[in-house]
């Protein structure tokens, strides 16, 4: 039972030690990810016909 569990601690110690390296090794060469170019995005005006159709869609399956 005990080289059980120590099979399963070392395995996930083992698991944490790659993922920190991992991920030490991604922030090394990834570049940053920079915002400068992000477009603001406007509000979208929805047509009445699609407010309709989808309070319509929503009655109908509330009635069911």
């Amino acid at each position: 039972m005990m080289l059980g569990m120590g099979m399963v601690f070392f395995i996930l110690g083992l698991l944490v030690i790659i993922i920190k390296v991992v991920s030490s090794v991604i922030l090394r060469y990834e570049p940053a990810v920079t915002d400068h170019h992000a477009k603001i995005q406007r509000p979208v005006k929805i047509d009445d016909d699609v407010v309709a159709a989808i309070s319509i869609a929503i009655q109908r399956f509330r009635s069911k």
